[in-house]
């Protein structure tokens, strides 16, 4: 389980958004997310609540929990389980994503 400290900042930077925006679009105290993000305070439930609902996250992911970042559980996928030709087409289809995400599509 992750900590909070580093959540937010990984919230931070997948949103683009400083600690200052955070702190207009949330209400919580720029002081505050700075103390947050510097591990000295863990915020409380209203703090997490506000900051989840401005970064457009889950507040358990923010919390640290084992999840997405929209709250889902993620997907693990057990290879083992998978013939090689199975393995391959996988494989392929997952090289096939990211040379699409990469290229912008």
């Amino acid at each position: 389980m992750k900590e909070i400290k580093d959540r937010l900042a990984e919230a931070l930077q997948i949103r683009d958004m400083t600690a200052a925006e955070l702190s207009r679009k949330s209400g919580v105290d720029k002081g505050s997310i700075s103390n947050y993000l510097k591990g000295k305070f863990v915020p409380k439930q209203n703090a997490i609540g506000a900051m989840a609902k401005a970064l457009d996250v889950s507040p358990a992911w923010l919390l640290g929990f084992d999840l997405t970042i929209d709250g889902e559980e993620p997907v693990h996928v057990d290879m083992e389980k998978l013939n090689e030709a199975n393995k391959a087409r996988l494989m392929a289809y997952y090289q096939a994503l990211l040379d699409t995400q990469e290229n912008g599509s």
